[in-house]
């Protein structure tokens, strides 16, 4: 059968784990890559026309142009995995804060800036920090820190000051971050240093199954159910409160997960063998 990875990283066929699962893929299926790093969204569809629909396309890109290519496809009704949908939702932090909060899981209180200008035109004095301010939308290079004061945000502005973002209240944790990455129905599960520690490691700390909490995996799998995702990465912390869901990855790459390639894979010829029996 046909697959097609829709994807902007040339490095991306040579990854530790998406690459080893396409080799894998390639002794039973014809495994095509689409790249769109350098097209915009009209001429990578164009490109796309020129093949047959293939029977499974894997979206490993956040890219605009990318998500337009998805799009299209779906509406010719192939299967794309995650949808169109699915990861519109995972890159729009404002979208995300409302099926959070529909969905009653915990995330941070978001409030949406149409620019960074405008936040600072409000009336600074009303804000609480520390604060957490992003982009509003997750993309490579986008705005993401922990603010501590009024001049801390303000020296933003040079390069900023145009960037739609949101600010979430600041949620003091144990200084570690956990990371969940699901594929199909398995959990894989590690502890991370959190990035907003000074000098912090990135080095990851495996836990086995048996180590996650249920409201870990309860939380998880909510997420999965409420973004209709199969392939995903949630990050959580804990707070006094408990723990709080920080960002959700539609297809990350999944990089020191043991056993992700294998997953992948499954995962894979499952889809197939569904459309296989659709068909």
């Amino acid at each position: 059968m046909n697959i097609c990875l829709i994807m902007d990283n040339p490095e991306t066929p040579h990854h530790p784990v998406i690459g080893v699962a396409l080799q894998k893929l390639s002794q039973a299926h014809t495994v095509r890559l689409l790249d769109v790093r350098s097209s915009t969204g009209e001429q990578a569809i164009a490109q796309e026309k020129a093949f047959p629909l293939a029977d499974l396309y894997l979206l490993k890109s956040h890219a605009p142009q990318a998500l337009e290519v998805a799009h299209y496809l779906e509406q010719q009704r192939a299967t794309v995995v995650n949808s169109w949908a699915s990861s519109v939702a995972c890159q729009d932090r404002v979208l995300m804060a409302e099926r959070m909060k529909e969905a009653n899981l915990p995330w941070p209180q978001t409030t949406f800036f149409p620019s960074l200008e405008h936040l600072l035109s409000q009336s600074l004095s009303t804000l609480t920090f520390p604060l957490i301010i992003k982009s509003h939308y997750s993309h490579r290079g986008d705005l993401v820190g922990k603010i501590d004061s009024a001049e801390e945000l303000q020296a933003l502005a040079p390069r900023w000051n145009n960037e739609p973002v949101v600010i979430q209240a600041f949620a003091a944790s144990d200084g570690w971050d956990i990371k969940l990455w699901v594929i199909d129905q398995q959990i894989f599960a590690a502890r991370r240093r959190t990035p907003l520690t000074p000098g912090a490691s990135k080095e990851d700390i495996p836990l086995s199954a048996q180590e996650l909490p249920e409201e870990w995996v309860h939380i998880t799998r909510a997420i999965g159910h409420v973004f209709d995702l199969r392939l995903y990465g949630v990050d959580l912390l804990m707070s006094e409160h408990g723990p709080v869901i920080v960002d959700v990855n539609s297809f990350p790459g999944f990089r020191g997960v043991p056993g992700a390639d294998n997953a992948l894979v499954a995962l894979v010829e499952d889809l197939l063998s569904s459309a296989e029996s659709a068909s």
